[in-house]
């Protein structure tokens, strides 16, 4: 689904977050519009888009060729929206800002906080004790993520509503995600194995809004890779024994 016109112009307001891609550049840039206090005030952007980066001096001297495109994308509330636009120019150090064609319009991408990816890999949690402490980590394996919480495998129940540590390796975007989160639900299911329990987990508020902003744009390639391998990503319902 297209947006263009005013409701882009909303989208690309003072402070946005923006994630620019070029794999064949190996560039995977973080950064936010700006817009001058007239633009601000006029509503909208002057003829080119202003993106302030986060990266290093270094990174931001080895410049792109002008009118390279680049894929760009932004993190609305529960969705994801891709543009492709040319690079222009960019400042001088010590600022590190880029300057972008204004798109004329933008894929709006559904990935609410509630859809999850699964992914098959092991992750550390840190559950909590008898007398509400929270012991060594141990492994455990994930099931799925989503930009509000996980699902994992344990061997026995928890309590819900109790506080654990979760870590998770090898996010895209992100590296390790280590946080604390709220246990939600302790689903039994019964297996060939014996009974394993489906633990499920929320952020809650640990996260900020950039941490959960670079989660979500972590989910979207997940999903993405498991699109490009032909894969569908199924919706799994914890709450129900298998």
């Amino acid at each position: 689904m297209a947006i263009e016109g005013e409701k882009l112009t909303a989208l690309l307001k003072h402070g946005t977050s923006i994630h620019i891609v070029d794999r064949d550049l190996d560039i995977d840039y973080y950064g936010s519009l700006e817009r001058g206090e007239e633009e601000q005030a006029a509503g909208h952007p002057a003829g080119t888009l202003t993106v302030r980066l986060d990266i290093t001096p270094e990174k931001f001297a080895n410049a792109p060729a002008a009118g390279h495109i680049f894929a760009c994308h932004l993190t609305g509330a529960g969705c994801v929206y891709h543009f492709a636009v040319p690079y222009r120019s960019s400042s001088p150090l010590p600022d590190t800002i880029w300057y972008l064609d204004l798109p004329e319009s933008a894929e709006r991408i559904q990935l609410r906080d509630f859809v999850r990816v699964p992914i098959p890999m092991e992750i550390e949690v840190k559950l909590p004790g008898d007398h509400g402490s929270l012991k060594d980590y141990r492994t455990a394996d994930l099931i799925d993520i989503s930009g509000g919480g996980l699902c994992f495998v344990n061997d026995e129940p928890v309590i819900e509503g109790a506080s654990l540590v979760v870590r998770v390796p090898d996010l895209p975007h992100i590296g390790t995600l280590e946080t604390e989160a709220h246990i939600r639900r302790s689903t039994p299911i019964d297996t060939t194995l014996g009974m394993t329990y489906h633990i499920g987990v929320s952020f809650d508020d640990a996260l900020t809004k950039r941490e959960q902003e670079r989660l979500v744009q972590s989910i979207y390639q997940l999903q993405q890779s498991y699109l490009k391998r032909g894969l569908k990503v199924p919706q799994i319902d914890h709450t129900k024994k298998s």
